[in-house]
């Protein structure tokens, strides 16, 4: 039993001569440094994102008409230049056009872009030179070589089309390269102006 006090006696005064030592050490640094004094800083409640304000509501709503707009006239675009993208099509996929089926392909895109009246009497020089004047004046001279026997000889009776490559050659280089009026210049009809 002896053995058991002398156990049991010894680590309680190593016990109290250490929490002694703790708080003297403790006492000692809090004079010493002020700072240890301070507590954690405590942060507010996070500000939740909703309700949004009355001003985001007018930005997304203004945001999103202005979205609305753009495909809007995006689509408008596509829907007018389409016109011209399906003739040249047309005129590049197949080589056996005629020459007859490559002017009313021009034609065809004419009435889209200009006024029935202003298109539909046009023939041999004059439509010649409606089609020219459509175009830059770099591309002009080669347009004229490549399509004026065709359009000339095709309002008279001949049984061989032997212009046919050279009006497709026209015909395509004409819609590569024709500077229509653009979508603010002319309404948008869908070709029965």
């Amino acid at each position: 039993m002896a053995r058991v006090l002398s156990k049991s006696r010894r680590p309680l005064s190593v016990l109290l001569r250490r929490r002694k030592y703790r708080t003297t050490i403790k006492i000692r640094s809090c004079i010493l440094d002020p700072l240890e004094q301070l507590k954690d800083i405590h942060l507010p409640e996070t500000i939740s994102i909703w309700p949004l304000a009355l001003g985001w509501w007018i930005i997304i709503a203004i945001f999103l008409g202005l979205i609305a707009f753009a495909g809007y006239r995006y689509r408008q675009h596509l829907s007018y230049w389409q016109v011209k993208k399906q003739g040249l099509s047309y005129l590049s996929n197949d080589e056996a056009i005629s020459s007859e089926q490559a002017l009313n392909t021009l034609k065809w895109i004419c009435l889209h872009y200009f006024s029935r009246q202003q298109v539909a009497s046009l023939h041999g020089e004059t439509l010649l030179r409606f089609l020219l004047t459509q175009l830059p004046t770099q591309v002009q001279p080669k347009f004229k070589v490549l399509a004026q026997d065709a359009i000339v000889e095709h309002y008279r009776r001949n049984k061989h089309d032997i212009y046919a490559p050279q009006m497709r050659q026209a015909a395509i280089l004409w819609c590569q390269s024709a500077q229509l009026p653009k979508p603010q210049d002319k309404k948008l009809t869908g070709g029965d102006s």
